[in-house]
């Protein structure tokens, strides 16, 4: 029998049943159609968007989603396939009913719950839905939404102490110094009214991309780690943000930006929330028409025999005005979006460093690069400090991190790549390098 905690390190996709694949009545059956793929990412768990038609019927399905028989035939089959299944509740269910509907929900066989806004209504819904996960065995989580009020950390960051790694063990209460220079408590498994997951999607309302706001928010994210038991969650898209193709992509460098942003998503302290269709350059926030889908699902039929066709461009996602990307296009493409998704959600669950490593910023916002410093906490060769950098511009950005890497008590001179978004080879030294526009790269330091 295993402790581990399912969702450290997890990846959760989060899906609206309606538009992601509807077939005929039912877009619960959709979801249940495609669970092959949502696990091709790695992915751990499931969020589904509020299924129930309103907040009087919260035991109920709205019939344009399906029936409850297609909702207990998906959890069947996730678990098949090792996936969790967690619900978004309507934050509006009167409080007296909320009891009753967690029970519904947790005895059909959910893994979760993840409740909408800070507020004090939506406090009162956490600590009640805390309660009724806590009376189930399994691991059954909350997942609440972080204070968008919660002070950005200060410059420079100063490195975490190794006492921070203890902050899941029962008796591991004290007090703890923050990335704010506020004392922050650590609190242990016995405080059962926080939620295991606070999702942090500040990234989302960032209309350009820039190293000056995005910076904050990847700090912030060991504060969260530090001020309780509660672990971060990042998401870069979701139902109340314009999807993150439409905010930053630029008609040239779409693919490319693509890339950095996801590569951001999967290399920070927090676990990964992906929200459907990202990883496939969707644009649109919801299918526009009947006819057209959010995402086309199958491969383009074969050419007729003898008809010439011309080499498709597969390894970018379309750049036409809410275009439905093709998923089967992608799948076949080792460079496309939808795999290096891939590629990163096996780095996210299987480097140590990024599991467990202190974070570390570096401000180089002069140059608009977002510089991430992971550092395990005993350094060797079978376990090296990471380097990751994001070129957040369209120009080539001539790069030294030489002076940084001192000024932290860090041994090495150049950095052994990992991976990187761009058509790049070989090693990247600290003295100088050069990062191609909208290049996202991991390498580890050495010397």
């Amino acid at each position: 029998m295993t402790t581990d905690l399912w969702w450290k390190r997890a990846i959760i996709y989060e899906v609206n049943p309606a538009d992601f694949n509807p077939i005929g009545s039912s877009g619960i059956h959709g979801v249940t159609e495609r669970l092959d793929y949502i696990h091709s990412l790695g992915t751990d768990a499931i969020l589904l968007t509020p299924l129930q038609p309103d907040a009087t019927h919260a035991q109920e399905i709205a019939p344009n989603l399906g029936t409850l028989d297609d909702f207990d035939d998906l959890l069947r089959e996730a678990s098949s396939r090792h996936l969790r299944v967690l619900l978004d509740l309507d934050p509006a269910i009167p409080a007296a009913d909320l009891p009753s509907v967690a029970r519904f929900w947790l005895n059909r066989g959910i893994a979760g719950f993840h409740v909408s806004g800070t507020n004090d209504a939506a406090r009162t819904q956490a600590a009640t839905l805390r309660t009724a996960n806590a009376s189930y065995l399994g691991q059954r989580i909350l997942i609440a939404d972080a204070d968008p009020n919660l002070p950005p950390p200060s410059q420079p960051q100063p490195q975490p102490e190794p006492a921070t790694r203890g902050r899941h063990h029962a008796h591991a209460r004290s007090q703890r110094k923050s990335t704010t220079g506020v004392p922050a408590t650590t609190f242990t498994t016995l405080d059962t009214q926080l939620p295991q997951l606070l999702l942090d999607n500040r990234l989302g309302a960032i209309t350009s991309l820039s190293a000056t706001a995005i910076r904050p928010v990847i700090e912030r994210l060991q504060d969260i780690q530090q001020t309780g038991h509660s672990l971060p969650l990042l998401a870069t898209d979701g139902p109340t943000s314009t999807r993150s193709m439409s905010r930053y992509a630029d008609g040239k460098h779409d693919l490319a930006i693509a890339k950095l942003l996801a590569t951001l998503l999967f290399t920070t302290r927090a676990e990964s929330l992906i929200y459907y269709g990202q990883e496939l350059g969707v644009r649109s926030s919801s299918a526009s028409a009947a006819t057209t889908p959010l995402i086309i699902w199958d491969a383009p039929p074969a050419p007729a025999k003898g008809q010439l066709v011309s080499a498709p461009e597969a390894s970018a996602p379309d750049t036409a005005p809410n275009a439905a990307p093709n998923a089967a296009l992608e799948d076949a493409n080792p460079n496309s979006l939808l795999n290096w998704y891939r590629q990163l959600s096996a780095l996210h669950h299987g480097n140590a460093t990024l599991a467990s490593g202190a974070s570390i910023t570096i401000n180089h916002d002069d140059q608009n690069v977002l510089a991430l410093v992971r550092k395990p906490k005993v350094v060797s060769a079978g376990s090296p400090v990471l380097v990751l950098l994001f070129n957040l511009t369209a120009q080539p950005v001539r790069l030294s991190l030489k002076a940084d890497i001192t000024k932290l008590g860090l041994r090495g001179s150049f950095l052994r790549t990992i991976l990187r978004s761009d058509e790049g080879m070989g090693t990247m030294h600290l003295d100088e390098m050069t990062l191609a526009p909208y290049c996202a790269y991991i390498g580890e330091l050495r010397y």
